[in-house]
């Protein structure tokens, strides 16, 4: 049965206060891509990396370890087609960001 759980503002977010939070024991990283607010998985799928360190440019975050790619906005690994980052539903309410797990 899913759930909403409230991860983070949406100011906090848009002025780059972004990172790692917990959920009940998930882990999720928070991203802006193209103006819009992502939440994904907190570790890279490729190597279990802390995603959240990575850098985002042109909604492709970056993962600090290896350097594997990921598009914010579908998920898709840019190196192994095969690999996707798991990117989780958001609403906003008001200035809360609200995730569905």
């Amino acid at each position: 049965m899913s759930k909403e759980y409230r991860v983070g503002s949406v100011a906090a977010v848009l002025a780059g206060e972004t990172g790692l939070v917990d959920v009940n024991g998930t882990e999720l990283a928070l991203f802006v891509a193209d103006d819009k607010i992502v939440v994904t998985q907190g570790q890279c799928p490729h190597a279990q990396g802390p995603i959240h360190q990575g850098e985002v440019e042109d909604c492709i975050l970056t993962c600090p370890w290896h350097g594997w790619s990921f598009d914010l906005l579908s998920g898709q690994c840019n190196e192994d087609d095969s690999m996707q980052l798991k990117i989780y539903p958001i609403r906003i309410d008001g200035d809360d960001i609200l995730v569905t797990l």
